[in-house]
Formats: C-alpha cells, structure tokens, sequence
C-alpha cells in the first residue's frame, strides 16, 4: 500500500495491558486529549507508517469481515466523521476491543496509537492505530490530559520494528453504492507475518480486534491445500511408509501434474483408493473450509516447502533429498530388526540410495 501525500490530523494514545493471572480483563489506561505533536514527532509518525505500509512482504490487504455494530470497522466509520472530542472519547471503544482480542496472557500489553488523516491523489481519508508493545527501555508518564511526548517520540523512532502491528482503514471509493465495506479497503502491517508464510501475522489483532481475514487468492488457496492435505495424513491411521508415499503423492500433485487446479475430489480420485479415506478427507476439507471446487494452482507461497523432503527417525537419524525426485531418489523400506535384550523384535527402515557417496562432512 503506497500512502503518497500521507496527512497525519489527529493523534491519541492509550495504553493496553496483558490479561491478570485470573484471564480476566485490565481495563485500558485511556488518553483524555490529542495528543499535540511538533513536526519531528508527525515526521517519525508518518515516517513510521508510509515505510510499514510500503512494505511487499509485510503489508497484506485484508477483507472487511465483521462490520457489525461493536467491531472495529463500525468505530472506523465514527471516528473519520467525529469532531475532536468525539474522537478522543470514541476511540476508547478502539482500546477496550483490542483488550478484549488478547485473550491469552501470552500476548503482551502495550500502547495503541489511534489517528486519522488523509493520503492517496485524490485525498482518501484514512484511520489508522497502532500497537506498540512497551519494553523497558520506555516510561509511561502523563502530561496534563495526554500520555507524555517524550515517550512518543522514543517510541517511534526507535529501530525496535519488530514490536509493531500497525490497523489501516483506507476510504477508496466514496461514491461506492451498498454497503459501506464497499467504500473501504484494510491493511495490516506485521513484522512476524512473511508474504511466503502470511499464517504467521497475529490472528488476535487481524480477525480479533479489527475484524479482518485474509483475501482468498490462488496462492493461498493452493498453500491451505497443501498445509490441510499434509496434515490430514500425518494424521490418518496407515503404516508410516504409507504417509510417506501420500506425502510424495501431494508433493507430485503440485509440482509435476501439469493441471492449472487443484482441487480435493482429484486428489483423493487419484491417490486415496480406499472409499472411507475419500470421505474422511473431503469431510475434514470442507469442515476447514477448503472449496469443494477447483481453484487455480499458483505454488509462490509453497514453494519452499515443496523443494524438499525430510524424514526423521527415532535414533536421530535425518535424511533430505529433493521433494520433487524423491521416488527416484531413495527406496524405502520396512524391516524387521535383531531382537533386543528383551527378546523383541522392532521395526527397522531400510534405505536405498540410487548413488554414489560424494562427500562428508
């Protein structure tokens, strides 16, 4: 998201705190003011956002999912129309729905910077917040009716971009006729989050505070198939060396068949004989919400994680090899091993590889 001619009007912060030991909420310590910035502290404010959202790998657009009455987009549409002290007192509605998001006391407290301005050519109003966790490098002090300056302006400019998570609303379309999600676009921006891992972008602050999810696309379609088909073998009730040869299937399926889908029912008519197992896999599908239809293949989000295979065995024992090949590359088969002190008889696994040793290490 390119926020050109980024206009930053109004500024307050609040402060968010992690769950008490009994789970249950600590009420926010509200801001009572906008905050009155000098032009460092808008310069390192704007500077912050426009380079976050700038950012290919860690800027996604989102999908408006929860527009209801008490989610976040609903506070988005009060607050870019509210006065000043309207403002200041809405966006404590802004604090206390992200309080109620952290619901583990594993998820820290922290500082929300809730703004409104103005970017893009033409003007499109923006809302904004942003949640900084505090570490103890900063004070946390009180200026008349606002949080201090000082910790502001320490907070964003410090190099610590990984304490992060930055909410924008963007009005794009105006004039946009129905609902009015259809007027707006979001973003978010999280430092945890990679464009080839997108699951990693904190799912309390994208879907738990500001009501957003993920935009479907072919690539992410095709990543939950293969994440969802990996793990529904690993949990099927078949002899290890079946998984592997399923877990190759998969790896074939998207990488070597050449059809431009992908799609449940084709995998499991191709790789799942057995009618029970058909149905299981379409059962535990379409309860993750995966398409009963075809979607376009589009493998730029698992990539990497096709370009290998890893087996692990219980004696510490690791193998890799390339995923695409690995049928070729290695046979694998089970044994029955020398009886132990006791008398029984394990399991071995014997493996061949089609080639010459080249080195060591």
């Amino acid at each position: 998201m390119e926020l050109e001619n980024l206009r930053l009007t109004r500024v307050v912060i609040h402060e968010v705190f992690q769950r008490a030991d009994d789970r249950t909420i600590v009420a926010p310590d509200f801001g009572r003011a906008l905050e009155t910035l000098d032009g460092d502290a808008f310069d390192a404010l704007r500077s912050r956002v426009v380079s976050a959202m700038s950012s290919s790998s860690k800027c996604l657009e989102m999908t408006i999912a929860d527009a209801g009455a008490a989610s976040m987009f609903a506070e988005v549409l009060r607050l870019v129309d509210a006065d000043d002290a309207l403002f200041v007192e809405q966006s404590k509605q802004a604090a206390t729905l992200l309080s109620r998001a952290q619901k583990s006391r594993k998820i820290p407290g922290g500082i929300l910077v809730v703004f409104t301005g103005q970017a893009l050519t033409p003007a499109r109003r923006i809302v904004g917040v942003i949640k900084a966790e505090v570490h103890s490098g900063f004070t946390r002090e009180r200026t008349g009716q606002a949080m201090a300056l000082k910790f502001l302006k320490d907070l964003l400019l410090t190099a610590q971009t990984k304490l992060y998570k930055i909410g924008l609303f963007v009005e794009s379309a105006p004039d946009a006729a129905g609902e009015a999600t259809a007027r707006w676009r979001s973003f978010i921006y999280d430092e945890t989050v990679s464009l080839a891992d997108r699951d990693k972008a904190a799912q309390y602050f994208y879907e738990g505070f500001l009501g957003c999810k993920f935009m479907e696309s072919s690539a992410r379609y095709t990543r939950r198939f293969h994440d969802l088909t990996k793990t529904f073998i690993s949990q099927m009730d078949v002899p290890e060396i079946e998984r592997i040869e399923l877990h190759n299937a998969l790896v074939t399926y998207l990488k070597v068949d050449q059809s431009p889908t992908v799609s449940t029912a084709a995998f499991a008519e191709a790789y799942l004989g057995n009618g029970e197992v058909k149905d299981a896999y379409a059962q535990y599908m379409q309860s993750a919400e995966f398409p009963t239809t075809a979607v376009a293949k589009d493998l730029s989000d698992v990539n990497a994680k096709l370009r290998v295979r890893k087996l692990f065995f219980r004696n510490d024992v690791k193998l890799f090899a390339p995923a695409e090949r690995f049928d070729d590359l290695v046979k694998i088969e089970v044994i029955e091993g020398e009886n132990d002190a006791h008398g029984n008889r394990p399991r071995w696994t014997r493996l061949t590889v089609k080639a010459d040793i080249s080195g060591q290490e």
